[in-house]
């Protein structure tokens, strides 16, 4: 008959006692490491002299505190797999300032009656440029009408717009520009000759970071499938402005006339289109704003440079 060594394990009030037994296996090896584990929770379980209660209370809150710590655990596993991206903004004014945008602003009008006006035989239409392609070949079939007029006319609503255009005429102008291979109308050209010049629409009152003088000469005019519009700031020859501080006093400040008495051909409304850019992007008139006539806008601007890193994992070609 054999005999098995006595041990004793005690930890506060949890024992556990090896009794010396023929059958070694009735010695609860789990139970003597519970008793003597540091994991603290797992101890209070098996505890024999608390209540059944409290030792259920204890198996219960390790079952929650098991079952939050592997969800944990996957949710961690899971995101490290999927491979996130970090994004971190941080906000820093470097000691030159930072760059002005490029403001265009566009009046919604794209010409004025002044020029549309003016008839060939007047000194101001070839010193204000008014002679384009097409004015001379259309002489014949336009009538009583100017170049301006005629030029007018021949779209899509011109019989509304110009006294004296009806469909025939309009017809007759049309046949007349696309008779030749040549290409006699140039509506870029149109609308920088006839749109509104900044010189024009201009008050004496324009002001950069609030002392700082700007005149019309500083806007750069630039045509597009809207009409002519003028840019401040626009990067041309390297030459771009900086902002140190920021304000509503420390950006561009302008008074212009919408000169709506030159009203003739516009967007559904008369005012200014204003659009806010990079020197080197697209002047995309769909994304500005309109300001209407007697009203005053202010517009806040913010620099955002985003900066990005990602990984491709390559492919393997079988």
């Amino acid at each position: 008959m054999t005999t098995q060594v006595t041990e004793q394990f005690s930890s506060n009030s949890c024992k556990v006692k090896m009794e010396p037994t023929p059958n070694p296996r009735h010695y609860s090896r789990w139970e003597a490491f519970a008793c003597t584990t540091t994991l603290h929770g797992l101890r209070h379980v098996f505890i024999k002299s608390y209540s059944i209660v409290k030792r259920v209370i204890w198996l219960l809150l390790l079952w929650s505190a098991s079952g939050a710590l592997f969800y944990l655990l996957s949710v961690s596993v899971r995101k490290f797999i999927s491979k996130p991206i970090k994004t971190v903004v941080s906000q820093a004014t470097p000691a030159e300032g930072l760059k002005f945008p490029a403001v265009t602003i566009c009046n919604l009008n794209k010409f004025m009656r002044s020029k549309i006006d003016v008839a060939d035989e007047d000194e101001k239409f070839a010193q204000m440029g008014l002679n384009i392609s097409g004015c001379s070949e259309i002489r014949e079939v336009r009538g009583n009408l100017t170049c301006g007029q005629a030029l007018l006319c021949a779209y899509e609503y011109g019989t509304v717009l110009v006294n004296g255009c009806n469909d025939t005429t309009r017809q007759n102008i049309i046949k007349a520009l696309n008779h030749s291979s040549d290409r006699l109308f140039n509506e870029e050209e149109f609308l920088s000759k006839y749109g509104h010049d900044m010189a024009s629409m201009f008050v004496l009152y324009c002001r950069f970071m609030k002392d700082q003088a700007c005149s019309d000469k500083d806007f750069v005019p630039i045509v597009t499938q809207y009409g002519l519009c003028h840019t401040f700031n626009s990067g041309q020859n390297n030459s771009v402005l900086y902002s140190i501080l920021e304000g509503p006093d420390f950006g561009l400040s302008i008074v212009l006339d919408l000169q709506l008495n030159e009203s003739t051909l516009s967007e559904f409304s008369t005012g200014l289109k204003v659009i806010v850019h990079d020197q080197n992007t697209f002047v995309n008139r769909h994304s500005g704003f309109n300001i209407l006539p007697g009203t005053h806008a202010s517009v806040a601007v913010k620099l955002r440079k985003v900066s990005y890193w990602y990984s491709i994992t390559p492919f393997k070609y079988q």
